[in-house]
């Protein structure tokens, strides 16, 4: 399940978080991420994390500041960016371009790009930026693996070609999202919306290639001494 959501093998395209907040997103990805990050041991790999709302914390020396990326990205596996809201979408297209470039310099260089709040960047109400359009659809045959998070679904041609996994948490759909969701990726929420609600951080793994979709029992973490 890990490496379904987050390995960056060339095959496996975006994986899509939604959720409204507090509905248990967040802690999942976390958990899963770091516990991802453990069980891969290649070298070569690196976590970013972009986190508009400026709260993620995934360990201590892990937040970095962009003017220092570079270095801190050659040195730890984890980094986590907090954009400057006044200036978001170009420091969150910076990363983006980051990313390939330290890929061009580096062919053995694999990224897992995650991405909090990208309805933010992603809508079908506007075009999505050059970036963005490069991250989602080249940036599988780059290694960069694109986890997107974000509140209400988000309908985009980019990202309407480019996803293998929709990873569902409570959240307001209204009968818009719901036709949207079966009409573009095939996956049809209605069924679980009462389970979502009923009980807390549980979600749906919908597999897009298979048509496939499973309700998931909420997150365990074990205690550790």
């Amino acid at each position: 399940m890990l490496n379904d959501l987050y390995l960056p093998d060339y095959k496996r395209l975006t994986t899509m978080y939604v959720g409204s907040p507090g509905s248990g997103k967040s802690f999942h990805v976390r958990n899963t991420l770091l516990e991802f990050s453990i069980r891969n041991e290649d070298p070569d790999l690196r976590i970013l994390y972009c986190c508009p709302k400026q709260e993620m914390d995934l360990g201590e020396k892990t937040l970095v500041d962009i003017s220092k990326l570079e270095k801190h990205m050659s040195e730890n596996r984890l980094s986590v960016v907090y954009p400057d809201p006044m200036n978001l979408e170009m420091e969150v297209d910076y990363l983006i371009d980051f990313i390939f470039d330290v890929r061009d310099a580096n062919p053995d260089f694999k990224c897992v790009f995650v991405c909090d709040d990208s309805q933010i960047f992603l809508s079908s109400r506007k075009a999505a930026s050059p970036s963005w359009k490069r991250l989602a659809l080249t940036g599988r045959s780059r290694g960069i693996r694109l986890v997107s998070i974000s509140h209400t679904p988000v309908f985009s041609k980019e990202l309407e070609g480019s996803t293998s996994y929709i990873v569902h948490f409570r959240t307001l759909l209204s009968p818009i999202h719901i036709t949207d969701f079966k009409n573009r990726f095939g996956y049809d929420p209605e069924p679980y919306v009462d389970s979502l609600n009923e009980v807390p951080y549980s979600h749906v793994f919908f597999d897009i290639t298979t048509g496939k979709s499973q309700m998931m029992a909420p997150l365990e973490i074990k205690a550790t001494a």
